[in-house]
């Protein structure tokens, strides 16, 4: 798929130089078919192979490097033919579903930048995108590809001192000899807890190994200078879907996982359905997973019902497919980090509409707390955009910038409302770690 976009080709264009049917590359390219014809796969070979060379000045490393940039394999594909070494976990075989754009851009960032940073809501699939993209690039790092879990540092603002020193433990092995020449890829994954340290450490690598390149994932972005900054959106449950690839990507997901877990199970019938059940779940690809194992057990009309949705996911274990156990949790853990002025605001927003603009907030503020104190609205145009720099609010960037919580978030937010309500309990006033990045950071451009 990769070398077809190079050349600029179509589906339509490739099937006529090639002579195979555009259905089989279609499928060949969506991964629903696995074992092609060998006669295919020849011709295929032979049209690309006179395909016109990528674009001159497509990439900082020569015009040979690019094609060194192999499409989607498995990961078994990627041991038999790049040397490169690679430490610690590597991707998962099935291919990527509706991350084209994601890919070409990261692909992209990588022949001019060395340091790209990934962020996003939890469980958006942002590992999966990074350790995708790692494999495909890995052909051009031939001192190899590394990664780092960031999951379990101690968070930055209750021990700076300590999170530094678990964060240099965790990479101090795996970049190489200062100065050195050779051109590696590491992967820093779950930045959020230390995303300052993160980004001081990252300046400081970069200085020291010249040919080291670094890929961040992370919920905040790094005010780290030259990043590139990519902002990894929840997968698309409406419309018709792409031309090349069938239903839209969320609906595709599914029913690839449902396919792959439960074959018997023909979602065919209910294509409606499974529409709106992408829908209420916000294309989220880890809800979406969860939800396919629900499947086994529950119909799909048993998780249309919105107020029943998240309890029933939540009783599944997401310990395979997430660093959290279960899917709330990777919503509560950003929210735990929250000061308790974030956490107000929050709770504010879960009230309002679908979708909201700032002036929307600032009424329902205004409305909350009369008279208004003095200084309330930049206050809370802050927190807003706080919130949104933490992933757990998405911006809608249009002519007129509007908001949205994630159904989610919502359930999550909700949830700890009537908890903290609860007799007896005790709530977070007291939690007031600052959030806010430096003066001047960064912020993710996407």
């Amino acid at each position: 798929m990769n070398q077809r976009r190079i050349t600029g080709w179509t589906q339509e264009e490739l099937a006529e130089r090639s002579g195979v049917s555009v259905r089989t590359i279609r499928n060949l390219e969506t991964g629903s078919n696995t074992n092609p014809r060998r006669s295919s796969v020849e011709l295929l070979l032979s049209a690309l192979g006179g395909a016109p060379a990528a674009p001159a000045g497509a990439t900082v490393w020569g015009t040979g490097d690019w094609a060194l940039i192999p499409a989607q394999r498995t990961a078994a594909e990627e041991e038999r033919t790049a040397p490169a070494p690679w430490h610690g976990p590597r991707p998962p075989g099935d291919p990527l579903v509706g991350r084209e754009a994601d890919m070409r851009h990261i692909l992209a960032c990588a022949q001019r930048s060395r340091l790209i940073v990934l962020t996003g809501p939890g469980g958006v699939g942002k590992t999966r995108l990074a350790l995708a993209a790692a494999a495909r690039l890995r052909a051009l790092f031939p001192d190899g590809v590394a990664v780092a879990e960031l999951h379990d540092c101690t968070p930055e603002h209750i021990e700076p001192v300590r999170a530094r020193a678990q964060l240099v433990r965790l990479t101090e092995n795996l970049t190489g000899e200062p100065g050195g020449t050779g051109r590696r890829l590491l992967v820093l994954d779950g930045a959020e807890r230390v995303v300052r340290q993160t980004a001081r450490l990252a300046r400081q690598l970069l200085d020291d190994h010249p040919g080291l390149h670094l890929l961040v994932t992370s919920r905040r972005a790094l005010a780290a200078g030259a990043a590139e900054s990519w902002e990894v959106q929840p997968l698309c449950a409406d419309g018709p879907g792409d031309r090349d690839t069938g239903p839209p990507s969320a609906v595709e997901l599914l029913l690839r996982r449902v396919r792959s877990s439960l074959p018997t199970l023909d979602l065919a019938p209910h294509l409606p359905q499974v529409t709106s059940l992408c829908r209420l779940l916000d294309g989220v690809p880890l809800a979406i997973e969860i939800a396919a194992q629900r499947l086994r057990s529950l119909p799909i009309g048993s998780l249309l019902r919105e107020e029943t949705l998240f309890p029933l996911l939540d009783q599944v274990d997401a310990g395979a497919l997430s660093a959290h156990r279960t899917l709330s949790d990777s919503v509560r853990w950003s929210y735990d980090l929250l000061p308790a002025a974030h956490r107000g605001l929050l709770h504010d927003l879960v009230a309002l509409p679908d979708r909201f603009g700032l002036d929307d907030v600032l009424a329902a503020r205004r409305r909350a707390t009369s008279p208004e104190p003095a200084g309330q609205a930049p206050q809370v145009a802050h927190l807003l955009a706080e919130l949104a720099d933490a992933s757990l609010v998405q911006t809608l960037r249009q002519d007129q910038y509007q908001y949205r919580v994630h159904a989610l978030v919502r359930h999550v937010v909700a949830g700890t409302r009537q908890q903290t309500a609860a007799p007896g309990r005790q709530t977070d006033e007291h939690h007031t770690h600052p959030l806010t990045a430096p003066a001047g950071a960064a912020h993710p451009a996407a």
